[in-house]
């Protein structure tokens, strides 16, 4: 029977159940960051049915590919002990990509997925950029030979003063990541300090969503982890 192995690269990928698989069609092996101490209960839960065919794997050490060498190295002895065996790696992490090319090369079947079968993505929506608006057509004058001039205005709406222009989302993220190398070993301990910082540092302030997003992406880009209420740093 071929055993099909999904390798979940957690401090990339953190998620919250098992989307479609089920107990006895594969196994589980979930990648854990040093600082990555705790799971979500519900994730738990889904696993227990899975017994021995799930697990974990705490890495030791904060290198930015720390993690992507465990895998690595897991999936190449798993497939040294079991020919028939299928890989799946859970990451967003498009580092993986070269290594999926050369073990498939060498007749191993594996691919890279950014999320679980049958769970769902988290969508980021990008703000729609508001139309131009429209400058006023030129002042028309018509005259005739021994009577008045006659001057016709086109009526012009009053402008409103334009907000403060925000930055992209990608030159948010830079900044961000320019003021926590900044701060050395003051840069904030706790997600609830770090959320808190990222709103003031820009003008007018981020709301909730677009400061979800910069962590996001800080996260994406393993210059952070985030455990609990804990953050932790590569930067």
């Amino acid at each position: 029977m071929d055993r099909h192995y999904f390798l979940i690269d957690f401090e990339n990928v953190q998620i919250q159940n098992l989307g479609s698989l089920t107990p006895g069609s594969c196994h589980i092996k979930i990648f854990l960051g040093q600082n990555q101490s705790k799971l979500p209960l519900e994730l738990v839960k889904a696993l227990r049915p899975f017994g021995q065919d799930a697990d974990y794997i705490q890495i030791t050490g904060n290198g930015s590919n720390a993690l992507d060498f465990h895998v690595a190295f897991y999936m190449g002895r798993l497939a040294a002990e079991h020919a028939d065996a299928a890989f799946t790696i859970i990451s967003k992490d498009t580092g993986f990509d070269p290594l999926v090319k050369h073990v498939n090369g060498l007749q191993i079947r594996c691919k890279r997925l950014d999320a679980l079968p049958g769970s769902a993505s988290i969508a980021i929506k990008v703000p729609v950029k508001a139309p131009a608006v429209k400058k006023p057509g030129p002042v028309s004058v018509k005259a005739t030979r021994g009577a008045n001039v006659a001057v016709a205005f086109e009526p012009v709406a009053d402008k409103e003063p334009s907000a403060p222009k925000m930055p992209a989302a990608s030159a948010r993220v830079a900044e961000v990541i320019k003021r926590l190398k900044g701060m050395n070993k003051a840069k904030p301990a706790k997600l609830a300090t770090l959320q808190s910082s990222i709103k003031s540092w820009f003008k007018p302030g981020l709301d909730q969503k677009a400061t979800a997003s910069i962590i996001q992406s800080l996260t994406d880009q393993k210059k952070i982890t985030v455990s609990g209420t804990k953050v932790g740093y590569s930067l």
